[in-house]
């Protein structure tokens, strides 16, 4: 809580504002009623036209003041609470944006969305709800209670009672929703799951006509999520009827008993009991007011506990105090005794004791079965995650004593899964560095054999990227991704399985300019296919999270048995296409 508070501190000072805004208007409110009285009893009572016109003018000039503040007091609240949700999501974005793989998949993307716009909208309003309500409510309770005690103790007693009643049934039903609020928030995240996959993957949906059994399944989340807003909300209207049925039957006793006071024993004037049957509604929807905002609360509490899990998430990828330079010549790798598991269990190790040195300039392949680890042995060396033993060196330095974004920008990464962002093709072109030019842009196209795709098109450079980049065949957004990583010139050019999309023809122009334009990169080529890294200096070939061979393509094919039935599997394949 202690990082809330400090995203809120700097709004205090217009905080405190706002609440002597609101709380002003509420006195002003009571006081009208004690002018109302004074009308009443004093000028009506004794015909005198003075008093009528002179308190009369009083009531209409306070009233107009009452309206600019009211206007004020309802400004400045919004205006706090909004930019209270504006920090906080600021916050929440970033540190997202540092986490490891590992902290993501911790929260999942469509929990991850629910907190940064529902939670925080829930918490934002609580807080603006907080700064109008939770002043003035108690304000007028106070004040009139303590109003008609002073006018008639007997009375009194009549709010009193309803008051204990009314806060007895508003803490038991703020105690049951909390845990039903928890569990709508829950339905939440998985109804956003449910629509990010349907949106996402709406291309295999179509294509297996599965557009029924989609709708079946939304809807399904959609009833859930139906049945738990109820199921909350419902008990938390229980309170209004109550309130309601509070004010009415209080003022009947009231007025009831009143008769009496007036007319038989004469100690009570018909301005008190107008004051008093005010005080009282003002005392009822002042507890409707407390309602209301403890029903917030106890909603925003549900978002505060999933606001601070991210908070308090302890982000595992760190800046050492005082990082190690590394030459912006490296190239040099080595893995010392490297293993990685996700849960802290050996048994559980995605590699294990994985030894490799490559030299600067060097093209290395890397091979293996799906699950091999293979797309995790790249997510270590740029420390996407953090080894669990052993050591990743970078031209000799630990790359633990780096800082992150100095040890990324020595390489240009190219993911599994081709990702581009909206906005044009130069945009997605220099995202890796503003500094990007023509010149280069042109040279990482033409490398990535795109160029004359971009040079025919006509907007060139500028042309649209649709979200996702689903106006582009999948061989397209490969090779604009290539190009992307090869405009930064980095030292070493990672591909993880980033040439699948492409024929083989284009696969070994791509590789050959790659030699010719960028001829001291370090490339580390991770393939399903043989051919894709048969050419490599050297090949590793990993199999259960191990490195089982280690060589040529000719070496690994006499010696490698793992290597041999992948070749021949290939081979098979290729001779029954035939």
């Amino acid at each position: 809580m202690k990082k809330l508070f400090s995203i809120f501190k700097p709004s205090i000072p217009l905080a405190l504002v706002g609440v002597v805004m609101v709380g002003s208007v509420a006195l002003i409110e009571l006081y009208q009623i004690q002018l109302m009285a004074q009308i009443i009893d004093v000028g009506i009572a004794n015909q005198d036209m003075s008093v009528i016109v002179r308190v009369g003018s009083l009531m209409v000039g306070l009233a107009l003041i009452g309206a600019v503040i009211a206007v004020l007091g309802l400004i400045i609240p919004a205006h706090v609470s909004t930019l209270f949700g504006f920090n906080l999501r600021l916050y929440l974005f970033d540190k997202i944006q540092n986490f490891s793989v590992k902290n993501v998949n911790k929260f999942s993307s469509a929990s991850l969305v629910t907190r940064l716009t529902n939670d925080i909208d829930v918490v934002s309003r609580t807080l603006m709800t907080i700064l109008r309500l939770l002043v003035r409510a108690p304000i007028l309770m106070v004040s009139a209670v303590y109003m008609t005690y002073i006018t008639n103790k007997e009375l009194s007693y009549v709010m009193l009672v309803a008051i204990v009643i009314l806060s007895t049934i508003l803490v038991t039903v703020i105690q049951l929703g909390f845990s039903r609020f928890v569990f709508l928030q829950e339905k939440v995240d998985q109804l956003n799951r449910k629509i990010q996959e349907s949106l996402v993957n709406i291309r295999v949906i179509k294509s297996f006509v599965r557009e029924d059994f989609e709708d079946e399944g939304f809807e399904k989340e959609n009833e859930a999520f139906y049945n738990a807003a109820m199921r909350a909300n419902l008990l938390m209207l229980i309170s209004n009827p109550a309130l309601m049925a509070a004010i009415n039957f209080a003022t009947i006793i009231i007025v009831y008993m009143s008769s009496f006071l007036i007319i038989d024993s004469q100690i009570l004037q018909i301005g008190d009991l107008l004051v008093f049957v005010n005080y009282l509604r003002f005392t009822m929807f002042s507890m409707m007011m407390l309602s209301f905002v403890f029903t917030m609360v106890t909603r925003s509490k549900a978002s505060l506990i999933r606001i601070k899990e991210v908070i308090v998430e302890p982000i595992d990828i760190t800046n050492p105090i005082e990082p190690t330079r590394v030459s912006k010549e490296s190239g040099t790798i080595e893995f010392k005794n490297v293993s990685f598991n996700y849960f802290g269990h050996e048994a559980d190790d995605v590699l294990s004791d994985i030894n490799l040195h490559i030299q600067k300039g060097e093209h290395i392949g890397i091979i293996g079965s799906t699950g091999a680890g293979k797309s995790t042995l790249v997510n270590l060396l740029v420390r996407l995650v953090d080894v669990s033993q052993g050591e990743i060196l970078l031209n000799g330095t630990d790359i633990r004593h780096m800082d992150v974004f100095e040890l990324r920008s020595h390489f240009g990464f190219v993911p599994q899964k081709n990702v581009l962002f909206s906005g044009t093709i130069a945009d997605n072109l220099k995202f890796g560095s503003q500094l990007v030019d023509e010149d280069a842009m042109i040279k990482a196209t033409q490398t990535a054999s795109i160029y004359d795709f971009i040079n025919n098109s006509k907007d060139q450079f500028e042309s649209t990227v649709v979200q996702g980049g689903t106006n582009f065949s999948g061989g397209q957004r490969q090779r604009l991704c290539i190009a992307r990583a090869l405009a930064i010139n980095p030292n070493i050019l990672v591909l993880d399985d980033s040439t699948s999309a492409l024929d083989a023809a284009t696969e070994s122009a791509v590789m050959k300019a790659i030699d010719d334009n960028y001829p001291t990169l370090t490339l580390i080529n991770i393939a399903q296919k043989i051919s894709s890294v048969r050419m490599m200096d050297r090949i590793v070939v990993l199999n259960e999270g191990q490195i089982v061979g280690l060589g040529t393509h000719d070496d690994l094919l006499e010696h490698c048995t793992v290597y041999q039935e992948i070749y021949e599997s290939q081979m098979r394949k290729e001779a029954s296409y035939e």
